[in-house]
């Protein structure tokens, strides 16, 4: 059995399409290139969760050096710690109101018996709240040097 089949010719309309290839499409730049964005690695922060109470020059037993050897001030932003090592910057936030206060560690204590994390400077207790409260919830942070 035989199938025939038509054989089918184009004629080119136009010499031009005949002899021209596909025009490339040109892609423009843009005139400003985005820099790369750079993520920066946090490491988390831990905080610690405890009562804070003050301490004055005007307090019984007080020395009048701290246990690191400067001598006392109870208007400065500084604060006695077991828990962090002397010269340690730490934040202190008042859990209640929120307001925060930075400190360094130049002395010892609070007394260990009382369960206390931290024992402010009486100025900077007054900066978070209120000295007639005496103990308050705070949060602490450390931050870097």
């Amino acid at each position: 059995m035989l199938i025939a089949v038509p054989l089918v010719s184009a004629e080119p309309i136009s010499v031009l399409q005949e002899t021209l290839p596909p025009i490339p499409r040109i892609q423009m730049l843009p005139e400003k290139v985005e820099k790369p964005k750079i993520i920066k690695i946090v490491k988390p922060v831990r905080r610690y969760y405890g009562v804070a109470s003050w301490y004055s020059e005007s307090d019984p037993m007080i020395n009048l050096r701290t246990a690191n050897g400067e001598i006392f001030d109870d208007s400065r932003m500084t604060c006695a710690s077991w828990n962090f090592p002397f010269g340690t910057r730490l934040k202190i936030t008042n859990l209640k109101n929120g307001k925060s206060v930075i400190c360094v560690v130049n002395d010892r204590g609070p007394a260990r018996r009382l369960n206390r994390l931290i024992d402010l400077t009486k100025g900077a207790f007054q900066k978070i709240a209120d000295t007639r409260s005496g103990l308050i919830k705070v949060s602490v942070c450390k931050l870097s040097n």
